[in-house]
Order: structure tokens, then sequence, then C-alpha cells
């Protein structure tokens, strides 16, 4: 009897501890089901999308991968222990719809965080500063200096028909007022002014201080009206040269003052299609051509097709220094400031351990350096 009850109470604890441990084992199972992934999976190397605009990121010719951003991700990756697999991208839109689509893990390059791009992806902590700036086309030498007077005197037409209009109004009216002297005299004075050319002509004379003498009124109405328009054409003549002068000063004082959107009115401006230059003007209601690429646009405003180029201050300059630095100006101020980052899809699993690598790595002046490399102090 004894025997049967120990071998009863053997089979209780037996039956306890199985269920007890199948329970344990189910909790882990459902845990390890609902907890997020902080890690990407191991099986496959992560999709990066490198787009291709330098100096963020672009391809040498003999395939290595190249650019701020991408020494950039191979610092986080190696922090992460993360495999991956470079893929060059040369339109932002097949980058951010290959971000939507799955076909990419992540996007890195010239990115910049705007609002049309948050609704489509997101964005890890900023790996660069940047900003949407404009360059110009260098204006130097003669035919530059001719460029400026004519531009400056464009801006002076109604002034410039103003005066035309009084020289042309005072040289008839001299005339009619020097034919009663012609016909009281009865003889025909070289120096008087006998016809409506003449008194024209003895205008322009007068208004530019030349003073040949060659003609001049006789009457006392008309050497009255000579009085009035010796003082008012030296009026005119120092408005019309103050205001020359003025403008030509401006023109060059804002060649080296920050930009501002107010620049832009009125130029032909350029822009790469999907770009933060583009998102740039159209929310500034302003009209601009599209280019499929920055060098074809930079290309059409150093042969005087365009006015001005908007896009990401860093690519501008890279691209002016390397190849348009005899043609184009460099970039003299931001017209809106910004950053670029890491793109990734919707809800990504990688957000968190991305941002953590990224603010590490970032921080540490041994990149602070490396930065300084593509982009100068």
């Amino acid at each position: 009897m004894e025997c049967v009850r120990r071998w009863e109470c053997c089979s209780k604890v037996r039956w306890f501890a199985a269920t007890f441990a199948s329970f344990a084992a189910l909790v882990l199972c459902v845990l390890a089901g609902t907890a997020p992934r902080a890690e990407p999976e191991s099986e496959r190397p992560l999709r990066v999308a490198v787009y291709d605009a330098m100096p963020y990121g672009g391809q040498r010719s003999d395939g290595l991968f190249v650019g701020a951003s991408v020494d950039l991700w191979r610092r986080v990756a190696e922090d992460r222990h993360w495999r991956y697999q470079l893929t060059l991208v040369s339109q932002m839109e097949n980058l951010l719809s290959g971000l939507q689509g799955g076909a990419y893990d992540v996007g890195v390059g010239a990115i910049t965080i705007t609002p049309e791009r948050l609704a489509r992806v997101e964005f890890s902590y900023p790996a660069h500063r940047s900003g949407v700036t404009a360059v110009f086309a260098k204006q130097t030498g003669a035919a530059a200096a001719l460029h400026e007077y004519a531009a400056a005197l464009g801006q002076l037409g109604p002034l410039i028909v103003t005066m035309v209009i009084f020289l042309t109004v005072t040289g008839m009216l001299m005339w009619w007022l020097e034919r009663s002297y012609l016909r009281t005299s009865g003889n025909s004075d070289s120096q008087s002014v006998t016809s409506w050319h003449e008194g024209i002509y003895w205008a322009v004379v007068t208004m530019t201080t030349v003073g040949y003498g060659d003609k001049a009124p006789k009457t006392p109405l008309g050497r009255g009206l000579a009085m009035v328009w010796m003082v008012g054409s030296l009026v005119m003549v120092s408005l019309l040269t103050t205001t020359l002068v003025a403008d030509i000063t401006a023109g060059r004082v804002q060649s080296v003052v920050p930009l501002r959107a107010s620049d832009l009115v009125g130029k032909r401006l350029a822009a790469v299609s999907g770009s933060s230059g583009a998102e740039y003007l159209d929310a500034q209601r302003l009209a601009y051509r599209k280019f499929g690429n920055l060098p074809d646009a930079l290309d059409a405003l150093a042969t005087g097709k365009t006015d001005a180029v908007i896009n990401n201050i860093g690519d501008l300059q890279y691209l002016v220094s390397t190849r348009f630095s005899d043609r184009i100006a460099p970039p003299r101020g931001l017209l809106a400031p910004a950053y670029v980052a890491f793109a990734l899809p919707l809800n990504s699993a990688l957000r968190k351990p991305l941002d953590r690598a990224l603010a590490l790595v970032t921080a540490g002046p041994e990149w602070q350096s490396v930065e300084e490399t593509y982009f100068g102090r």
C-alpha cells in the first residue's frame, strides 16, 4: 500500500513539472513572437540605395562607392555589425519609391529632410547640415561691365524716357519762341534757332554742357527758357548719373551679401526634378526649368540658358569647385536651412539602432575631420 502511495505522489510531481515546463515554454514563445526586432534580419544583407550626387554619394569608375554619406554609413554599419549591399540610384524619385515598395532598406546620400518626403519615408538622426541655395554665372571683364551697365540702364528706362520727352518739348518750344526774332529782324542769323530740329540740337548741347555756342537764343523769352532748361537739365543729368551709379554699386554689393528669395524673382531659374531645390521653388510658387541631373542644369547656367540654379548647397559647392569654377560663382548663403539624413521605409525596425549609431559616430572628432575633407570648415 505504501508503494502505491509513493508511486501516485511521484506521478503527481512529474505531471506538475511537465505542466509548468509547457506553460513556461508557451510564455517564452509568445514573448519572443510579440517583442519588436531591433536588429535587421541576419540571413540577408541590408539593401542600401546610394543617391548619385557627390560629394555625398557616388561610384568611381573602378566600382568603389565614395562620398561623405557613404563613409558615414560604413562607420555606422561597422558599429552595428550589419552586412549590406550598395546600389547606385541616379534619380531621387526612384530612391523614394524603392523605399516605399520594399526594394531598399536604407537610402543614403544627398537626401534632404523635407515635408513632402516625410509623407513617404522616415528619416534618421541628421547626418549632415545642409540647406537650399542658388548659384549664378560669373560676370567678369569688359563684357561683364557692359552687361552690368546695360542692366542698370534697363531699370532706369522710365527716367530716360522722361528726359527725352522734356528735351524734345524744350527744343520745339525754343524754335517756336525764336520765330518772332526771325520775322522782326528779317535776316537769317546763323546762330539763331531756325527750325525745330535745330531747337532739339540746341537742347541736347545745353543738357550735356558741351556749349558749342553755334546756336543761341536771341529773344528775351528764348533766353529765359534757356536759363530754365540749363538748371533743369543739370538736375536731370545728375539724377540719372547718381541713380545709375547706385544701381551698379548695389549689384556689386549684392554679389557678396547673403542670398534672399527676392533675388530670384524675375530670373530664369533651373532645378533638378524632385530635388530639394525644386521643392523650395514649388513652395515659393516660382517658375523654373526642370533638369534630369545637376551637371546638366549647371551647364545651362554656364552657357547663359538660365540665370540661376537652385539646389542642395553641398552638391552645388562640390560641382562648382570641381567643374565650373571659371564660369559659375560659388554660393553666397542659404535660402533655407535644412538637414541631410538617411531615408528609411515607414515604421522601419532599423530606425532606433541607426539613430543610436549615428549619434555616436557623428559626435566623435574623427568623423568631424573626415567630413571637413568633403565640405571644408
